[in-house]
């Protein structure tokens, strides 16, 4: 019993994708992201280092009523992930990393 708990858990950690905020830890599986532009509605970031093959950036809008995080394009590492909105960029963005196209 104790072996089947363990080994689901093992599974759980290794398939979720880390979200990374503006500055990555070294143990971060995507790194060297940096913001290189922002509006009014819109942040772009890009991420040149890493253990995983693509990223996707995450901004935190906001509008009259409520804030949440919304994703951007997917990028490859090197490359930049942009995110665009009707409502109004905070200031903050995460990064989450994948190794498939569709993990992030």
């Amino acid at each position: 019993m104790t072996k089947k708990i363990l080994s689901s858990v093992a599974g759980l950690v290794l398939g979720t994708a880390v979200l990374v905020g503006g500055t990555a830890s070294p143990a971060a599986a995507v790194g060297g992201c940096s913001k290189t532009a922002s509006t009014d509605h819109s942040v772009t970031v890009k991420c040149t280092s890493g253990l995983e093959t693509y990223f996707r950036v995450y901004g935190y809008f906001c509008s009259t009523s409520s804030c949440s995080y919304l994703p951007g394009g997917l990028a490859s590492l090197g490359g930049t992930s942009k995110v665009t909105s009707g409502a109004y960029y905070s200031g903050s963005w995460k990064v989450k990393g994948c190794y498939v196209t569709d993990g992030c």
